[in-house]
């Protein structure tokens, strides 16, 4: 029987300060992590390192997709902001050639917790019950520390979501 290819995802959840990261192969976190946006001085500064830090990720992982968690639209500058740079991610995987795929929140997490309004504890206890070496970050002594990681679960529940379809 044929050895099966390797599916690499490369999964983002944006931000305009942090973002979260994941890497998936055949589902299983090889990667994961949040990048600080450190400057901060204007919103082209912000598009500016969250370009360069997407094309940093895809020359680095050589993922074969990349999975982008949707924004969704409203009527403020942080807003617009985090729009612009979720269409860049988009932009900079379709220039690579690599397929792109853009999945609502509510959909990742009905799919994950079967409720699309799971909180993101909720979000987080799952995949610790799916890869237990995740355990140590829900024990954190801060809120922001607690809040700060939540990127990174965002990022492994969209790779987990997008590997299955």
């Amino acid at each position: 029987m044929p050895k099966q290819k390797s599916t690499r995802i490369l999964a983002i959840d944006p931000g305009t300060r942090h973002i979260g990261v994941a890497l998936l192969e055949n589902g299983r976190p090889l990667y994961h992590g949040v990048k600080s946006i450190e400057n901060r001085a204007s919103s082209s500064a912000i598009i500016g390192e969250g370009k360069r830090l997407i094309r940093s990720f895809i020359q680095d992982f050589k993922p074969d997709s990349l999975a982008i968690e949707k924004t969704f639209f409203g009527k403020s500058k942080n807003l617009a902001l985090l729009n612009i740079l979720a269409k860049e991610f988009a932009l900079a995987g379709q220039r690579t050639g690599i397929s792109v795929v853009q999945i609502a929140p509510t959909s990742v997490r009905k799919q994950l917790c079967g409720n699309g309004r799971a909180t993101k504890a909720d979000v987080t206890r799952v995949i610790v019950s799916k890869f237990p070496e995740f355990k140590v970050y829900l024990t954190q002594d801060r809120k922001w520390k607690q809040r700060y990681h939540w990127n990174m679960f965002d990022a492994i529940a969209l790779g987990i979501v997008a590997s299955k379809r």
